[in-house]
């Protein structure tokens, strides 16, 4: 009488060719998701962008000298969230000169200074590189 079923042996073969498969697939996986959200950071800095370029336009060339509250509701919703491996995601933004405001602690960083030559710039507030290689706070 022949017993119906699978062998330990299959078994844990089945098992180690699963594992394998796992470990190819997952630091791939892992990697993605750290790319969209480093894309949709950098979406909401260009939208971060254009609305401080229309607030320029507005306001006969200056740049807003505050934490960028004046921006919500008129030309952006509100502030977004920067989400920058390493740190929590955050809608915090650092201002000041560019040093005062460069502090390196996620979030964002706007430059409020009207004597700065950064002034009107914002970035995202980490020393650290995307997926590509490129420091953040150059984009």
């Amino acid at each position: 009488m022949k017993k119906k079923g699978f062998t330990v042996v299959e078994i844990v073969v089945t098992v180690l060719i699963f594992a394998v498969l796992m470990g190819f697939t997952v630091p791939r996986f892992v990697n993605l998701v750290n790319k969209a959200k480093e894309g949709s950071t950098k979406h909401k800095l260009v939208k971060m962008r254009s609305a401080i370029a229309a607030y320029y336009g507005e306001h006969q060339g200056t740049y807003p000298t505050d934490d960028l509250s004046c921006l919500v509701p008129r030309y952006i919703e509100a502030i977004p969230m920067a989400t920058v491996p390493g740190f929590r995601p955050s809608t915090h933004v650092s201002t000041g000169s560019f040093e005062e405001a460069f502090s390196k602690t996620g979030g964002w960083a706007y430059v409020s200074d009207p004597e700065d030559p950064r002034y009107g710039d914002v970035f995202v507030n980490t020393d650290k590189e995307d997926s590509y290689g490129k420091a953040w706070n150059t984009h």
